[in-house]
């Protein structure tokens, strides 16, 4: 009876003993399906997250994209508003400048006509005395030409005088007829006492004409030149009036320009710097987004390797168990 105690009672050791280590396996099993489990949602989680990080990034990217084209604009239409200005204030300089240059010239241009006609009218009292001076040579000589005897010598001091008279205007004469009326007027008093008195007096006659008939000719083109300078003046202060008009024009509508681009650059800026703001943040959204995909992208690693260190080991334990019970 009491041997049959014992080996009940070891018989009941036993069963419970395998009971034991079979529930221990069963753990271990347990914890290792729940490894499987955890990775095999791990792995869907990971896809999941991987799928959507990469939308979320497709995303950003297009909207950092059209942000930075939109800053790109910004300042493209801030340059352009800027060069304007430049240009518009040269465009203003240079009609400042041209039309410094035509208020001088028209004063310039007035003074020297002023001058000119000065000269003008000082050549207008030389032809009218040259003019003179011949008809009162004419009224002087020819009734001396007819006179005879020591009277002859009258005539020569006359003509003397006449030629002195005349080299006053000198500069009116035509130099060829000048010089024929001093060569006779430089006569000797022989040649003049031999002289006929009719050739004479036609000689003088024929030079005294010709010599008005030059006078006349160069005043009427004295006369010509000048209202032709004057004209041409008038022309071109005329021309040149209008000029500054027009310049007056372009110079209100350019600084009525300048004001529109000046507050419209000020706009553009505001707007560039907002835009480029705007870009800076999404793009800011973008590189974040990229790195915490990326950080769970690792994350997922390392608790997948953590996952198989704890397989690894629950499988060693399982082995490691199964031995002892192959054992007792």
């Amino acid at each position: 009876m009491a041997f049959a105690a014992e080996v009940e009672e070891m018989t009941t050791m036993t069963s419970k003993a395998a009971d034991a280590v079979d529930a221990a396996l069963q753990v271990l099993y347990d914890l290792r399906q729940a490894n499987y489990d955890a990775q095999d949602a791990a792995d869907e989680r990971n896809k999941t997250n991987q799928a959507n990080g990469e939308a979320e990034i497709a995303d950003l990217w297009s909207i950092a994209e059209a942000n930075k084209a939109t800053g790109d604009l910004a300042t493209s239409t801030r340059k352009f508003y800027e060069a304007e200005i430049v240009s518009t204030e040269a465009g203003l300089a240079w009609i400042y400048q041209r039309r410094d240059e035509i208020r001088a010239r028209q004063a310039e241009f007035s003074d020297q006509r002023c001058f000119a006609n000065q000269i003008f009218v000082q050549g207008l009292a030389d032809f009218t005395g040259s003019l003179q001076a011949i008809d009162l040579l004419r009224n002087d000589l020819f009734p001396a030409a007819g006179r005879n005897g020591d009277d002859e010598v009258s005539l020569a001091e006359i003509q003397e005088k006449a030629s002195a008279k005349l080299t006053q205007y000198k500069h009116l004469f035509n130099e060829q007829a000048m010089a024929a009326f001093e060569q006779l007027a430089s006569a000797e008093q022989s040649t003049l006492s031999n002289a006929n008195e009719g050739d004479l007096e036609d000689q003088i006659s024929g030079l005294l004409d010709t010599l008005e008939t030059h006078l006349e000719t160069g005043l009427a083109s004295s006369e010509s030149n000048e209202v032709q300078a004057a004209w041409q003046l008038a022309q071109w202060l005329t021309d040149s009036d209008d000029e500054v008009e027009n310049l007056n024009y372009q110079e209100d509508r350019l600084n009525v320009y300048l004001d529109k681009i000046n507050i419209a650059v000020a706009s553009a800026r505001a707007h560039e710097n907002k835009a480029w703001e705007i870009y800076f943040q999404s793009s800011s959204n973008y590189h974040n987004a990229v790195t915490t995909l990326i950080w769970k992208g690792e994350a997922y690693v390392e608790d997948k390797h953590v996952r198989a260190d704890e397989t690894a080991l629950i499988d060693e334990l399982i082995k490691l168990f199964k031995e002892q019970v192959s054992r007792l």
